[in-house]
């Protein structure tokens, strides 16, 4: 995964990223299988045959430590789109994966759709009002961070405020919940003449 300068190369990382999670999955009995393609936005579509429920998975992969940000505390970080921030979905899991020199030091957090989003909108707005750094450029760059530590009140988005963002780490069993089913109801027995007492 490095080249011969000893830098890691990105492409290499997000697809060893991938393949680690496809083997954290069949290792828990659930089927997946990779989407292939340059642009693919859904990395692997998971099925939970017990539930027969099924979920999409988007997997982002870095290889970086521990970042420091004046801003947003000590982290881990992920670069992420705007596009990210929009139209959540219960199916859609994302599995941010820190990747080490070793397999052993890989590092997984599942995360719902929806705090993804929630985390994304809030993020941008408050580093521009925080940061003083003023390019004028517009740009649909984002990122998604895990604290690495107890994070101020202030380094959260206030959908956060109840500690969910601990919960994220090997967060395995996300794919045992049961399907969202409407309940039933029966219809009433219709009145007919036959049915009726003389």
């Amino acid at each position: 995964m490095v080249d011969p300068a000893g830098r890691w190369l990105p492409s290499y990382v997000a697809l060893a990223g991938e393949f680690f999670v496809l083997a954290e999955l069949a290792l828990r009995g659930l089927d997946c299988t990779l989407t292939l393609g340059h642009t693919k936005e859904i990395g692997i579509l998971v099925v939970n045959r017990t539930t027969e429920q099924m979920f999409r998975r988007e997997v982002k992969t870095t290889h970086k430590a521990v970042q420091h940000s004046k801003i947003f505390g000590s982290n881990y970080a992920w670069l992420m789109d705007e596009r990210h921030a929009c139209a959540p979905a219960a199916d859609l899991i994302y599995c941010f994966t820190l990747v080490g020199e070793k397999p052993e030091r890989c590092r997984f957090f599942l995360v719902p759709s929806s705090d993804v989003a929630a985390y994304v909108q809030w993020e941008h707005p408050f580093w521009k009002e925080q940061s003083t750094r003023r390019t004028g450029k517009v740009t649909r760059m984002r990122m998604f961070r895990v604290p690495a530590g107890e994070p101020n009140e202030r380094e959260l988005p206030p959908a956060w405020s109840d500690g969910r963002w601990r919960r994220f780490e090997d967060h395995w069993d996300i794919f045992d919940r049961q399907p969202h089913r409407k309940p039933t109801t029966r219809n009433p027995p219709k009145d007919t003449a036959k049915d009726r007492n003389p």
